[in-house]
């Protein structure tokens, strides 16, 4: 056999027989909702909360004129208390709701416009969760209650507007992935 060959096959079986994992978790989760009023305006808001309770939340309003000058931008920084931190990680390491699995969000998303997305950095992969509508929400709503009473809960804090700061929507650091071991024969979860 080849030498190069058989290198190339020795290193492809050692690629793939290694999963990636996490190596460092640089931030817990991030999450945006859009809403569109007919009457107002389109609302915008994006959270980034790091494992140390840090978070970053913008709020990006834009009326119905569509015109630039119509956006109005707020960028709040703040610090969630510890049990805050650990009552949101219950709810982000709950098995109900790392079982959730959905689509992408579709381009046209109509005048229905009630978007969640969510990423949540996992052992092997980050888990995404997108929704157009409150309808696509309605087989999920059991299991996404607690993590939506954590969000709403959240916008209604008092934080601080961080006038100096620039948006930069709510952008999350890379997630750090490595190889760590053997895969195993599970799907990652």
């Amino acid at each position: 056999m080849n030498p190069r060959l058989a290198y190339f096959l020795g290193a492809f079986f050692v690629v793939t027989c290694f999963a990636q994992t996490l190596v460092e978790r640089t931030f817990l989760m991030r999450a945006e909702t859009t809403t569109v009023d007919p009457g107002t305006g389109r609302t915008r808001t994006c959270v980034l909360v790091y494992p140390d309770g840090k978070y970053r939340m913008e709020r990006n309003f834009r009326g119905m004129t569509g015109s630039s000058s119509d956006i109005n931008t707020k960028v709040f920084l703040d610090t969630l208390p510890e049990a805050d931190v650990k009552a949101l990680s219950a709810v982000l390491e709950d098995g109900k709701f790392v079982a959730i699995k959905t689509g992408e969000l579709s381009q046209d998303k109509g005048k229905d416009t009630d978007t969640l997305l969510v990423s949540v950095p996992r052992e092997h992969a980050m888990q995404n969760v997108a929704f157009n509508n409150a309808d696509e929400r309605k087989p999920f709503e059991k299991d996404l209650k607690p993590f939506l009473n954590f969000l709403k809960n959240l916008q209604k804090r008092k934080a601080p507007v961080a006038k100096t700061e620039k948006s930069n929507n709510c952008e999350p650091p890379p997630a750090m992935y490595g190889s760590a071991g053997p895969a195993s024969r599970e799907e990652p979860k």
